[in-house]
């Protein structure tokens, strides 16, 4: 009799202590560590493959050119300059539509100049978006985000995706550019 007693008070305390050890494993499974990342808003963002119909330069009614690469952005005139970025990346919403992401490499001062002096242009290194609709062979409609008292930038890319919507009351007008060359 003394020996059924043992064995049923070590198996109640064995699984006990096994069900306190599971408990805490979950516990600790579930647990947001610095070292995890949350992969959510970058998963529909992609490289601009080499052969992308997005890829060349674009101009609007306004002679404003729009010339997209691989890797930039830059938005200049016959006579002026205005902004441009690096790092380039795409969000589609459907096949000949998204947002396009850059890095300010060139950016407005405080004049509405355009400079790549990070002293004179607080937005260079930071992220902006563009959107795109209609895209054709040879035609594309570009909006820059914009909105009255809304950002200039975000600090990274994750907060640019959420930031720079549409449905945030981004990209109100549109210009309507047509292909000049790859």
């Amino acid at each position: 009799m003394k020996s059924t007693r043992f064995s049923f008070g070590c198996a109640a305390t064995f699984l006990g202590t096994l069900l306190v050890v599971v408990s805490l494993s979950f516990s600790f499974a579930s647990c947001k560590t610095d070292d995890n990342n949350d992969d959510s808003l970058t998963s529909g963002i992609e490289e601009l493959s080499t052969d992308s119909p997005l890829i060349g330069k674009w101009k609007d009614s306004y002679s404003s050119i729009y010339e997209i690469s691989q890797n930039e952005f830059s938005n200049y005139g016959d006579t002026y300059l205005s902004y441009a970025g690096n790092n380039l990346v795409i969000s589609k919403t459907s096949e000949n539509s998204g947002y396009i992401y850059i890095q300010f490499t060139r950016a407005a001062d405080e004049n509405r100049n355009y400079t790549t002096d990070k002293e004179k242009a607080p937005d260079i290194g930071n992220w902006y978006a563009i959107s795109y609709k209609d895209l054709e062979e040879n035609s594309i409609q570009l909006s820059g985000a914009y909105k009255y008292e809304g950002k200039t930038s975000t600090e990274t890319l994750e907060e640019a995706i959420t930031e720079f919507t549409i449905d945030n009351g981004y990209f109100g007008i549109y210009s309507d550019c047509t292909k000049l060359s790859n």
